[in-house]
């Protein structure tokens, strides 16, 4: 298992945005959580994102919750454990990615990457796309 030092906790709250084609309504505001990481190059950690439905809103146990197109800034610094990393809904209703990494570069290294997620809202199934925003600092 890998044992993250994390740096730093971003949040971007009331994220209700990357609709797009298919999307039924984008408005639905989701808060994210992002904890970054730092580890030494070459070993790994986890950067951890969560995403937190608002009141109402419940995360369908179905759905293969995943994140994909993760990258790092010019594909440099960052080794990712996964292409894909599936999320795990927790038992207090937040969906939880733990993406591996391992810096293989000192400094500070942006990454990205896209969450689909599905809900229900209502008594409709909905989907969203949501951007993953976030850094790995690798140290000497």
């Amino acid at each position: 298992m890998l044992r993250p030092m994390l740096a730093g906790l971003g949040l971007a709250a009331l994220i209700g945005i990357a609709g797009g084609p298919g999307l039924a309504d984008s408005r639905v505001p989701f808060a994210l959580e992002i904890e970054n990481a730092t580890a030494k190059v070459g070993e790994p950690t986890a950067v951890r994102a969560t995403i937190i439905p608002p009141e109402g809103i419940k995360l369908t146990s179905v759905y293969r919750h995943r994140l994909i197109d993760l990258s790092a800034f010019e594909d440099r610094g960052v080794q990712f454990d996964d292409e894909v990393v599936i999320g795990t809904v927790e038992p207090d209703g937040k969906l939880v990615f733990e993406v591996g990494v391992t810096p293989t570069e000192p400094g500070a290294h942006p990454i990205n990457g896209l969450m689909r997620v599905s809900f229900i809202n209502g008594n409709k199934s909905e989907s969203k796309s949501i951007p993953l925003i976030a850094t790995v600092t690798g140290t000497e």
